[in-house]
């Protein structure tokens, strides 16, 4: 079984490939999407799979990345869901235990919001995601309903609920909660403060996205 991979999207930030260079070589399997395979080897790195329909790829993609020794799953240009969720999806079923994802929550707003669909609908799976300026987890009552991650005083974290969530415990901040409720995209348990180096986040029920803030750390 694939205990963890990579999603890797193809949205990046820019001026970023030491940060996303070093991230993709920490995984074993990497599935890009679409022209984030050939972006891929632009920074030296083999993804093990290229997911999409290629329609953003340069005219060719397929060739040169079959030729690189990438595994390739071509779908549909007209269909139903995002290279993103084809990724994702596509590590489910070659084994994935846990996803994380990566160059996929800078482009455009609609996008953004749909990566992040993403990552809700595979709470099981207990997702995170890495950019450079955050580092996010999924907590859900479907998957990983607590958390406990190492931040610097003063590092700034934001809980954002994707379902109405029951029961927020948040220890370690500037602003405490002990069975918070919070409404889907609340603003209550946003911009929180970490008041020491460990932040522990619990929930009873619902799902939420935990967001550590920062512009060059970042890690799992």
């Amino acid at each position: 079984m694939t205990s963890h991979a990579l999603i890797v999207g193809a949205a990046p930030v820019p001026d970023s490939e030491r940060f996303y260079r070093d991230l993709i070589e920490r995984f074993d399997v990497v599935v890009a999407c679409d022209a984030a395979a050939e972006w891929c080897l632009h920074l030296g790195c083999v993804p093990t799979w290229a997911v999409g329909d290629f329609d953003s790829a340069l005219p060719g993609a397929e060739e040169r990345l079959a030729a690189a020794g990438v595994e390739i799953a071509v779908h549909p240009r007209d269909k139903d869901f995002t290279d993103l969720d084809l990724a994702a999806s596509h590590a489910v079923s070659i084994g994935a235990a846990s996803l994380t994802f990566t160059a996929a929550y800078s482009g455009r707003l609609d996008h953004t919001l749909a990566a992040i669909g993403t990552v809700r609908r595979h709470a099981d799976l207990a997702p995170a995601i890495l950019e450079p300026a955050f580092t996010a987890w999924l907590l859900s009552d479907r998957g990983r309903p607590s958390l406990v991650f190492d931040a610097d005083p003063g590092d700034a974290f934001s809980v954002i609920a994707l379902d109405p969530v029951h029961g927020l415990v948040v220890r370690g901040g500037r602003y405490a909660a002990d069975g918070l409720d919070l409404d889907p995209l609340s603003s209550r348990a946003i911009s929180n403060v970490a008041t020491g180096s460990r932040v522990e986040v619990e929930l009873r029920g619902g799902c939420a996205l935990v967001m550590l803030l920062h512009s060059e750390h970042n890690a799992l």
